[in-house]
């Protein structure tokens, strides 16, 4: 099951880096070779607003992150999940959530 994060950050603006890892029964799970990915809609199976970066910085012991970068998309409720395949094709989605861009006022 899925754990829900929900992110807010004003469009422009520079989105820091947040890490994550994926621990299974005390043992974090081995993502050498796999893919974690990450996509942004307004609607599930809708347009894919924004795929951001992701970084797998420690495989072996399932440590990646949302790398810091500048999200500049509409500003909308966006929902996004986070779904992680290792190298023998087992996909899950473990983190899922709502991604809020705001509009910044100061321009």
């Amino acid at each position: 099951m899925a754990s829900t994060l929900n992110f807010t950050t004003k469009r422009g603006d520079t989105f820091k880096q947040v890490d994550f890892q994926i621990v299974i029964n005390e043992v974090p799970l081995d993502l050498t070779d796999g893919e974690v990915r990450i996509q942004l809609r307004k609607q599930p199976g809708g347009v894919i607003a924004l795929e951001p970066t992701i970084t797998i910085f420690d495989p072996t012991n399932g440590e990646f992150c949302i790398d810091e970068q500048i999200i500049n998309i509409e500003a909308c409720n966006y929902r996004y999940d986070i779904q992680v395949t290792t190298e023998s094709g087992e996909v899950n989605t473990w983190v899922s959530g709502l991604f809020t861009i705001t509009d910044d006022i100061t321009r």
